[in-house]
């Protein structure tokens, strides 16, 4: 489980830095903190957190991406 839990992370780590830039030394400490000093349900809180907040990051990046396509397909209407 822990295993799976360490996967979960480190792939929100390499996916929210790149995407939604967030710092290294932020997710550096927060796995730190994860794996020496959190019980299980502080490690499921923090990875519940991580991922709602990465997926709504995510969505919104996705909604201000179609916004930006359909404004330039409307000027190219009206223009």
């Amino acid at each position: 489980m822990k295993l799976l839990k360490t996967m979960s992370f480190l792939f929100l780590l390499l996916f929210t830095t790149h995407a939604m830039a967030k710092s290294n030394e932020y997710y550096k400490s927060t796995l730190v903190h994860v794996l020496t000093e959190c019980n299980s349900d502080c490690q499921r809180l923090i990875f519940v957190e991580e991922i709602n907040v990465a997926v709504f990051e995510l969505m919104d990046a996705i909604v201000r991406q179609l916004s930006f396509e359909l404004s330039q397909k409307k000027k190219r209407i009206y223009d």
